[in-house]
């Protein structure tokens, strides 16, 4: 048995978390109703979205970039990562929210709390991303170029999605908002964007190279 059907089911049950904490909000500070009403149903909206789109289509849709090379159960599992994930942030987010209403905290406390989870939660996605990076591209039967030199290049570039996942979540943990901004930027950046970008020219070079040789 497979984990898609319960990480799909544990994300359902994600999703009615905002909504159990921003219902009260709802009552409780109603000038921001749009924005709790928001919080409350964009996955929601999403997911059912999503699961409609899938049925035109014919496949899920999600992933982006690596699920189009990747199978219909990474796509499922991509998606329901990332509604979990979301979900957290919003639920977070709101509870922190409804404890200041309730008057248990400081705003200011309750914005710093969303905040730094949403951005600690983020890191824990690249985290998630870079473990999976290699199983859901493309079999390596399928692969730009040599298979074993994408497979290494595939691996070390998941390893440094990990880490600096790692990297930034620490970041937004310890570090004050002034210096964890610019410090993550540049961990996104060098760990996350850079390494995309190798992987997709030594992808597009393979590619190029197949054609010529064709």
């Amino acid at each position: 048995m497979t984990m898609t059907r319960p990480l799909s089911n544990l994300a359902l049950a994600m999703m009615t978390l905002p909504i159990v904490l921003g219902a009260p909000l709802l009552f409780l500070r109603p000038e921001g109703a749009w924005a709790w009403a928001a919080g409350m149903f964009t996955l929601p909206v999403m997911w059912f979205g999503l699961q409609a789109a899938a049925k035109i289509f014919g496949r899920p849709i999600g992933g982006g970039a690596w699920q189009r090379a990747g199978t219909d159960a990474d796509a499922r599992k991509i998606v329901s990562g990332s509604m979990i994930l979301a979900s957290l942030m919003l639920s977070i987010s709101l509870g922190a929210t409804l404890a200041a209403a309730l008057g248990h905290i400081d705003k200011s406390l309750a914005q710093e709390i969303g905040q730094r989870s949403m951005y600690v939660l983020v890191g824990c996605y690249f985290v998630f991303q870079g473990n999976r990076l290699p199983k859901i591209l493309s079999p390596l039967s399928d692969a730009c170029g040599d298979p074993a030199t994408m497979q290494t290049l595939r691996r070390r570039i998941g390893w440094t999605w990990v880490l600096a996942g790692f990297a930034f979540a620490i970041v937004w943990l310890i570090l004050p908002e002034n210096p964890a901004l610019p410090i993550g930027i540049a961990i996104v950046l060098a760990g996350v964007l850079v390494p995309s970008l190798i992987l997709r020219y030594h992808a597009k070079r393979g590619t190029r190279n197949k054609e010529t040789t064709t």
